[in-house]
């Protein structure tokens, strides 16, 4: 499949057959419109920012809405039962990330003035998820939200954020390529916002377990039943990683506050569970079936020292 962007002012509408208004559309409602003492195209370009905005964001669209491959089509989403609602927005999300690598969304040309969009860009050629043109595929997705959103909402930006040059330079890559599939594990069963009463420990080890980690390393672990993970998107069948927000206890033996912890959990070759961790999906919901949001316990989950989030705090191989 050949995909272009354009940024032409013309007024007919890609999204609809010969540009003309969908036939879903009542009749009357649309003579209605007609008689409009305005011009409503005219506010659509207001409230988009320009003519060229609106026409690129439509010419956006109309990749979702005239894919000849069927897969964004919403019909039956009422009818399919919550596993298939699952499967399905994963299939969806594999093709919207086909069509974005064939424009080339994600490239140096495309990643938009925005200060975070920019510097992403800069920092990762290839990127799609940080680009404007990704965000527009996504709302046109909308009634079908991906169960792998929390990646890119809350994983990577995580990564970005608190984890220092070394570490992005590792991990980046692999989410770029969606090889490490990351959620945000805060939450927990007796703990929801009030992040300072979180449970679930990270324990600094001097050298490993029998000297056999050069470094050190941390050992996760969840020590009641409240301090395992409730809730965080993405986590109960989709991500292979979490940025866990555990209390960091170092090589003294002191509780030092909470902190972000890469964790894996699951293999990046065959998505089996990794020893010492126990996930799954916590069930259907009144709403957004397709997200898989998951519980998530730990027991001495072993992790390399530099697998915390070191740009403000870091810990040394003494555990200090």
């Amino acid at each position: 499949t050949t995909i272009t962007m354009t940024t032409s002012t013309s007024t007919t509408d890609p999204r609809e057959p010969n540009n003309q208004p969908p036939t879903t559309i009542n009749p009357d409602l649309a003579a209605e419109r007609a008689q409009s003492p305005f011009n409503p195209l005219s506010i659509t370009h207001f409230l988009d920012g320009s003519p060229e905005i609106t026409n690129r964001r439509r010419h956006l669209e109309s990749w979702i809405i005239r894919d000849p491959t069927g897969i964004f089509d919403n019909d039956d989403n009422n009818y399919l039962h919550r596993t298939e609602r699952h499967t399905r927005a994963l299939a969806k999300f594999v093709r919207l990330v086909e069509l974005c690598r064939a424009a080339g969304v994600g490239t140096t040309t495309n990643g938009g003035d925005d200060e975070t969009n920019s510097q992403a860009v800069r920092h990762l050629e290839g990127e799609i998820t940080a680009t404007p043109e990704f965000q527009t595929l996504v709302y046109t997705c909308s009634d079908d939200p991906f169960p792998t959103s929390l990646h890119w909402v809350m994983f990577v930006p995580n990564i970005l954020t608190l984890c220092d040059a070394e570490q992005q330079s590792r991990w980046l890559p692999l989410c770029r390529d969606w090889k490490m599939i990351g959620c945000y594990a805060q939450t927990e069963l007796g703990h929801g916002s009030n992040i300072r009463a979180l449970e679930t420990t990270a324990t600094f080890l001097k050298g490993g377990v029998d000297g056999a980690s050069e470094g050190g390393e941390w050992v996760i672990n969840s020590p009641t039943l409240t301090s395992a993970k409730f809730w965080p998107g993405t986590l109960g069948k989709t991500a292979n990683h979490a940025m866990v927000i555990a209390q960091l206890i170092d090589g003294e033996g002191k509780a030092r506050g909470i902190h972000n912890f890469l964790v894996p959990l699951r293999s990046m070759e065959d998505h089996t569970l990794l020893p010492g961790v126990e996930t799954g999906d916590i069930g259907p919901k009144i709403g957004y079936n397709n997200m898989d949001n998951g519980f998530a316990s730990f027991k001495n989950v072993r992790i390399p020292r530099r697998n915390m989030a070191m740009r403000f705090a870091t810990v040394d191989e003494m555990g200090k």
